[in-house]
């Protein structure tokens, strides 16, 4: 169901569905879950991310902005997430209070991907085709690198 986030439970021989968070109004189009299993992050086409309490199902803080959020990541450390999205920008937010901390003009298309490489440097990539790793403590970009295929939907970082 568009919008709707399910929470399950995998078994070796069930699977049970735990609990349906129906909150964004929009397709959800990237879920990530810290460390912990303790908190979940929703990106969502409505222009909202929402941070979950994966123990009680509820919202614990709602992030705001005028895009369709494509991917959201938390930050290894946990205490913020960063996003991407058709407004073009990354954004770093602070999971605790919902307020946007830095907002960085990142792309001349979409953005649809982020990846953490460590604490200090991560990557995005879009409907431009270029790749770039930034440093994240500075949000400057370092390193830029162009596709040859179509644009870019996802990083993996190993």
């Amino acid at each position: 169901m568009e919008g709707e986030v399910r929470v399950w439970r995998i078994g070796m021989q069930t699977q049970v569905m735990e609990a349906s968070l129906k909150e964004h109004r929009g397709r959800v189009y990237d879920i990530q879950i810290n460390k912990s299993n303790e908190l979940a992050v929703s990106a969502s086409a409505d222009g909202s991310c929402i941070v979950w309490d994966l123990k009680n199902f509820t919202r614990s803080t709602c992030l705001f902005e005028k895009t369709m959020f494509k991917q959201v990541l938390f930050h290894p450390d946990e205490s913020q997430v960063i996003t991407a999205g058709s407004d073009r920008k990354i954004a770093y937010w602070d999971i605790y209070d919902g307020q946007q901390i830095r907002s960085i003009e990142a792309s001349e298309g979409e953005l649809n991907a982020l990846g953490f490489i460590n604490e200090t440097f991560f990557l995005s990539g879009g409907e431009d085709k270029i790749l770039k790793l930034w440093k994240y403590d500075e949000g400057v970009c370092y390193y830029q690198g162009i596709g040859h295929a179509g644009h870019i939907k996802k990083v993996l970082v190993f």
